[in-house]
């Protein structure tokens, strides 16, 4: 790699698709989803429930992952069938729920029938797609009218002013990392909730949570297992040193350490 050591490479083609190489579902991504669930559902499931969930909503879970999210809806929506798509659907078959429809699905290149969902949610998955526009466009169509579209990702913005040098280098560096890798836009969420108004949704609105991250708590561990996912990538192409990532690692597990986690940032509209 030229240029001067550990410089974040130029934003380019990405060339791999998610899962490739990057959160490829073996054992450590299984931890990290289930960590990921015990973090945000709470935040997942406030705003949906004051959105509105209820018996015969028919709901769409893009990206389920884990699946603690689709089992939720499953527990709300009861009378309707809740379908939840991802690459891989395996760890919905745990615990699964009658009215749980898990279903092996690329929201890039598949699709559903027109006005088939009253709600769609889609968390921590379009800024890893660079079709997101296209994407989106594609999902509202899939609404009934009055339906919902409900979007979650990170906004990047605390990492910018954190004090904390080797916290604040690793993960700017991971996000250069997966940007260039598979094309995810860590700082899209930003424009959360008018990037959605373009596609004929209205009653945007949006809400975003900081948190405060502590070595040792789930939180961290949540963002080291996310991090730590891409150790090799790191080294090997010269985002980090191995000085840089051990100082990054030694952070997220010191209890002395806090600082601001990337924002969990929340849309939706209506169509």
């Amino acid at each position: 790699m030229s240029g001067a050591p550990n410089a974040a490479p130029a934003a380019g083609t990405p060339r791999e698709l998610y899962g490739e190489t990057l959160f490829v579902r073996d054992t450590p991504e299984r931890q990290r989803l289930r960590l990921l669930g015990e973090v945000f559902d709470p935040y997942s499931t406030k705003a949906l429930t004051e959105i509105g969930v209820h018996p015969g909503t028919r709901c769409l879970e893009i990206g389920a992952g884990g699946g603690s999210m689709a089992r939720w809806l499953c527990g709300q929506a009861t009378s309707s069938v809740v379908v939840a798509t991802d690459l891989d659907v395996s760890a919905l078959e745990a615990g699964r729920r009658a009215n749980l429809l898990p279903m092996v699905h690329d929201v890039t290149r598949d699709t559903f029938p027109d006005e088939s969902f009253d709600l769609v949610h889609a968390r921590f998955v379009l800024n890893h797609l660079p079709e997101r526009d296209q994407v989106l466009k594609r999902v509202v169509r899939w609404l009934r009218p009055g339906g919902v579209l409900m979007v979650e990702s990170f906004s990047w913005f605390p990492l910018d002013s954190s004090p904390n040098a080797a916290y604040r280098k690793a993960m700017l560096r991971w996000g250069d990392l997966v940007r260039d890798t598979i094309g995810t836009d860590s700082r899209w969420a930003r424009n959360y909730p008018a990037s959605l108004g373009p596609y004929g949704l209205r009653g945007l609105g949006a809400k975003t949570f900081t948190q405060h991250i502590r070595g040792g708590s789930e939180l961290a561990r949540f963002w080291r297992l996310t991090v730590d996912m891409s150790k090799q990538q790191l080294l090997d192409k010269g985002y980090l040193s191995a000085a840089e990532y051990e100082d990054f690692t030694k952070s997220t597990e010191d209890p002395d350490f806090w600082d601001l986690a990337p924002a969990l940032t929340q849309a939706w509209g209506r169509k």
